[in-house]
């Protein structure tokens, strides 16, 4: 994977802080799994394996995004139907109130994300793409609500974890389309990669200390599914900070989102 001239000068730093960054993410993780947070460890592993997969498959991709983004828009249909048939119901029942509160302050919080995101504040030649340290800050919001719902309801199952993290996939292989036209190094993916695990069992560690109250849980579970809805019609609108651009118009965008949406209905019936 060599480059040559600006490229070669990013591809170090990129690689020194992906293999840096992957040896805390396992260290941390160890220690959640051994402090009983193993749903916790267990999502953060398929986050990191599922967009450094992405990763590598699109480092080496050279033509068209089109079916990455159509999975793109599962993961953010099955995110949106998340948060209103399962977390926003289960949030109003323990509070209207503040369910309406959370909802409204991880509306804020995404938006906050998306701010980071976009801002051109990033040097372009950070770690190799700008678009990389966007993705890291993306990804570690992701692991705040994993960590935060997990911490304060042990009892959820993994496939809602794992519906958080699925977007994960088509987002390394769309930042590592970028990398590669930049000269970045594939090692850097490990930032996003590993940030949802790194940031997640410290999450879920504080909150499990916070005392178990139907006022806490409404909050909590509503911000959770206001960053569900935040997240997921970015995905729907294919705004991702993996920064694919749209090459699906029409139909070919909708029909995966009420695919995604469908399979969350499915799973919401099956385990009731």
């Amino acid at each position: 994977m060599g480059h040559t001239g600006t490229g070669a000068a990013a591809d170090p730093r990129g690689r020194g802080a992906g293999h840096a960054i992957g040896l805390v993410f396992l260290c941390v993780v160890a220690l959640g799994a051994l402090a009983g947070y193993d749903k916790v460890a267990l999502i953060a592993l398929v986050a990191c394996a599922g967009m450094s997969a992405g990763a590598v498959l699109g480092y080496r991709a050279t033509g068209s995004s089109t079916a990455w983004q159509a999975l793109d828009g599962v993961a953010g249909g099955a995110m949106i139907a998340a948060a209103c048939v399962l977390l926003l119901p289960a949030a109003i029942e323990l509070d209207p109130p503040l369910a309406g509160l959370g909802v409204a302050l991880g509306l804020l919080f995404g938006l906050a994300l998306h701010r980071t995101c976009r801002e051109r504040a990033w040097p372009p030649g950070a770690l190799g793409e700008s678009r990389l340290i966007a993705l890291t800050v993306h990804s570690a919001g992701a692991g705040v609500v994993i960590g935060m719902l997990y911490g304060q309801m042990p009892e959820l199952g993994l496939w809602l974890g794992t519906v958080i993290v699925a977007h994960k996939l088509p987002a390394g292989y769309a930042v590592a389309r970028r990398l590669r036209a930049q000269g970045g190094a594939l090692a850097g993916v490990a930032l996003p990669a590993c940030a949802v695990g790194v940031v997640a069992v410290p999450v879920a560690t504080a909150s499990a200390v916070l005392p178990p109250s139907a006022a806490v849980g409404a909050v909590c579970q509503g911000l959770a599914a206001g960053v569900f809805l935040h997240v997921g019609l970015e995905c729907v609108a294919l705004e991702g900070p993996g920064g694919a651009a749209v090459e699906s118009p029409g139909w070919r965008i909708w029909l995966p989102v009420g695919v995604g949406m469908g399979l969350m209905m499915a799973l919401r019936i099956a385990f009731g």
